[in-house]
């Protein structure tokens, strides 16, 4: 179903054209009585921030800002496309930089960088510079990065304690971070569940000393199978070969997140978007560390950003991208937890680092920022993704072997990028 949904945004993406909103959502350009709508993806926990920051927003300026929330990813993505093609896009979404191509190619989006260039909010140097140039299609900046997260190790303190086990503090290798998944794994408990897909085993690669593509910009082809690739696709699905990570059968059962929440798996792989469902956990303490070092360290850029739709309320969309993604907005949004701030000066401020709220080490995040890596944005991206993510999890449950996941990825992705 989801490369089927996947394929779909893409097909009907490459026929949408530059349409934009007509209007739909409102009056004409940047007037304050224009109820600007904007969409975006994730669980209530995640998406309730976004409510709040706009009822702020209304108090501040008296505009209106309706928020569309879509549950699943491949249905916001599928929305988004369908509502392109009909001429009645949202005014303004949330897209992960990896999905942004298909959208940037039609022309459907309102570019922010000659915005921004021209802000009085903000510049260019106000945000780390890697998620600014994640959200550029063939040289321009297409949208403004709301976060700069990463992959890192949310871990059960109290399972660590129990088990005897040294809690990570800093940079720790992938031997610690293996002898811990084994010792923690037993009576009924997996040391560590990771959700897999493309996105969450490029930092294994890179961790290895590998490469994910032959060519970050105009990719042609996946390098997995290259000495290094499969270093760390060992490395990987080692987790479930070695008994460590749920089986497919356990995570089809009960998400490996959910199993985090309820202390049956005691490290789980994800961004930072999880925080305000995992601070929901009263039974035990937790906290995050840093991906685990091999080769060299290595992480990997989780950023969503504020897309602004071409159309007749794209100056009253770019109002509220700057009131969210300001100071105020932003230190809101670092509240709830869910995001990494991608304004360096509410990252570094104690409202992200010293809040009261687990986890207390998110220095970690920032710390990821120094060896991160970026993924395509390329206009086939998405599906292309999907195809390696299908195989992925094959081969890390054991349907399939290396050799075979390899051959596989290469026939359906090769020169289709």
């Amino acid at each position: 179903m989801r490369a089927c949904v996947a394929s779909l945004v893409v097909a009907l993406a490459l026929g949408a054209g530059a349409c934009g909103s007509d209007g739909n959502g409102g009056g004409g350009g940047g007037s304050a009585d224009v109820a600007i709508t904007f969409q975006v993806t994730g669980d209530p926990e995640e998406t309730r921030v976004y409510r709040e920051l706009a009822d702020t927003y209304r108090e501040r300026t008296g505009r209106s800002v309706r928020i569309v929330e879509v549950p699943e990813r491949d249905v916001h993505l599928a929305r988004l496309t369908t509502s392109f093609a009909a001429r009645r896009a949202p005014d303004v979404f949330l897209l992960n930089y990896r999905n942004m191509g298909g959208f940037a190619a039609r022309g459907v989006i309102d570019a922010a960088g000659p915005r921004l260039d021209a802000s009085a909010a903000f510049a260019r140097e106000d945000f780390y510079p890697l998620p600014l140039q994640a959200f550029e299609f063939d040289g321009t900046l297409q949208c403004l990065p709301q976060n700069a997260s990463s992959l890192a190790v949310y871990y059960n303190v109290d399972a660590f304690r129990k088990a005897g086990v040294k809690p990570p503090t800093g940079s720790w290798t992938y031997e610690q971070f293996a002898a811990a998944a084994e010792k923690l794994t037993g009576d009924g408990r997996h040391g560590v569940g990771i959700d897999l897909n493309t996105i969450r085993t490029a930092p294994w690669i890179w961790g290895a000393g590998g490469e994910l593509v032959d060519d970050p910009e105009r990719p042609q082809r996946f390098l997995f199978d290259t000495p290094e690739g499969r270093r760390g696709l060992d490395k990987l699905i080692a987790l479930r070969r070695n008994g460590w990570a749920p089986s497919a059968d356990e995570v089809d059962a009960k998400p490996v997140d959910e199993r985090f929440l309820d202390g049956s798996v005691a490290m789980l792989f994800s961004s930072r978007r999880d925080v305000p469902l995992l601070r929901t956990i009263t039974g035990f303490e937790w906290d995050v560390a840093p991906f685990p070092k091999d080769v060299e360290e290595s992480s990997v850029l989780h950023s969503d950003g504020f897309c602004i739709s071409k159309g007749d309320n794209a100056d009253a969309a770019w109002a509220w991208v700057e009131f969210a993604l300001g100071r105020e907005g932003q230190e809101v949004l670092a509240e709830s937890g869910r995001s990494v701030p991608s304004l360096r000066a509410v990252a570094e401020s104690p409202v992200f680092l010293d809040s009261p709220d687990p986890p207390a080490s998110s220095q970690v995040f920032l710390d990821a920022l120094d060896h991160m890596h970026q993924l395509p944005t390329t206009e086939n991206w998405t599906a292309l993704e999907q195809r390696a993510d299908d195989v992925l999890v094959e081969l890390f449950y054991g349907r399939i072997g290396l050799d075979e996941a390899l051959d596989r990825i290469a026939r359906e992705t090769d020169g289709q990028f």
